[in-house]
């Protein structure tokens, strides 16, 4: 007979979207545990350049978008976290840069002048008038552009997650990525009652019954809908194909703006050593890029930073790219959406966050179909801990730690 654990709810995939619910329902008195069938942080979140968006590179267009009103507010509840005041107490996560660097290559548009300068835009956005506040690689004579502080902040990822994990102990499940997870609804009226039976190759299988199941799997959301039995929502995948180069770089933070709605270049920058670090390209050279081969990505970016930097010295630079697929509720015309998807149907959620910066909303949008569901945390008589202490009593793996890309790159260029 298989041991038996008794969770409230059910986790599967550990990204952002996975580690901050588990957070925050664990937080609230739900009983609430996680599986990963790869590593701690999943794919997409440990692909992103760790940047909690505001909104302002949606503004590019010169219009105050729906994007741009959606994620507004998420710098600011992210701050708070970081700063111990938050629904969540983020203090150990490092935070790379409190704020990014817009630049142009000259002039801008009137209409996105005119925007930036809005009183919209006023608590995100300000102007760097003075050569001697322009970010270290700005401060060139041959500079010529017009450079914006937005005061959206970047995160170490891997911090971000390890401080997640150490908040949820005992409560990270490895299974096996082939054959570790058979799910079946045993109870079909509300509340619903789900069954899993997982395998990580390892100890005996374990079954899990829980109440609630929240799918965080990202593109891995669609073999699970597949598994219960679910057509919606469907899900789109948009894909990137990231830059890196490392070498005795200086730091930097900063969108260039292009002459579409996307930044031209999107550069964050991350420490291997006291001499060397890596930047991180994104933005529109990584989503015209996915049709690109890895060297014609390398050549393209070699030749947009000598467009945009020319006075950037490249010499005994090592290059690498990575492709990543962004999961996402499907949109008409594939374009990005711009709310998180939290889709909750028979006791099942299926999540996709859109941005890492969006975690926040998912959380409270599960908390809300939990009490829509009357799941409520248990009481006093029935305390949960105990589900933890018993899982940590078969010693079950916890999935690997994360590892960033450029940590996984076994050969560069």
């Amino acid at each position: 007979m298989l041991a038996t654990l008794n969770p409230d709810v059910v986790i599967l995939g550990a990204g952002i979207a996975g580690l901050w619910s588990l957070t925050a329902l664990q937080q609230a008195g739900y009983t609430a545990l996680l599986l990963e069938n790869q590593q701690l942080g999943g794919t997409q979140t440990l692909a992103s350049q760790g940047i909690i968006h505001g909104g302002t590179k949606y503004t590019l267009s010169g219009q105050l978008t729906n994007s741009a009103q959606s994620i507004k507010a998420m710098p600011a509840i992210w701050r708070n976290c970081l700063h111990g005041i938050g629904s969540l107490n983020l203090t150990p996560v490092q935070i790379l840069s409190k704020s990014q660097h817009l630049w142009s290559t000259g002039q801008l548009g009137s209409s996105l002048i005119t925007l930036l300068a809005s009183h919209a835009m006023q608590s995100r956005v300000t102007s760097v008038a003075a050569n001697n506040q322009y970010p270290e690689i700005l401060q060139h004579p041959d500079f010529k552009g017009q450079v914006y502080c937005l005061d959206e902040p970047v995160l170490n990822i891997a911090s971000l997650i390890h401080t997640l994990i150490d908040l949820t102990p005992n409560s990270h499940l490895q299974i096996n990525p082939e054959t570790g997870l058979d799910v079946k609804l045993i109870s079909e009226n509300s509340p619903y009652k789900f069954e899993l039976t997982i395998d990580n190759g390892t100890n005996a299988p374990l079954k899990l019954t829980c109440k609630h199941l929240v799918l965080t799997a990202g593109i891995g959301n669609q073999a699970l809908l597949t598994m219960l039995g679910l057509t919606k929502p469907v899900m789109q995948a948009r894909p990137l194909h990231m830059i890196m180069l490392r070498g005795n770089l200086p730091s930097f933070y900063g969108h260039c703006l292009g002459v579409g709605t996307n930044p031209r270049l999107t550069i964050t920058t991350h420490s291997l050593s006291a001499t060397e670090r890596v930047w991180y390209l994104g933005g529109q050279i990584a989503e015209t890029g996915v049709k690109r081969s890895v060297e014609s990505q390398i050549t393209y970016a070699k030749n947009e930073l000598a467009a945009v930097l020319p006075w950037l010295n490249l010499t005994n630079m090592r290059w690498a790219t990575w492709r990543v697929e962004r999961a996402e509720q499907r949109q008409p015309g594939a374009i990005r959406p711009d709310q998180p998807c939290v889709y909750t149907q028979n006791g099942v959620s299926v999540v996709w966050p859109t941005k890492l910066a969006f975690a926040p909303v998912v959380a409270d949008k599960l908390l809300t179909s939990l009490n829509q569901e009357q799941i409520y945390p248990r009481s006093e008589s029935a305390p949960s801990i105990s589900v933890y202490t018993r899982l940590s009593q078969y010693d079950w793996p916890r999935p690997p730690l994360p590892k960033l890309p450029w940590e996984s790159i076994t050969e560069w260029n």
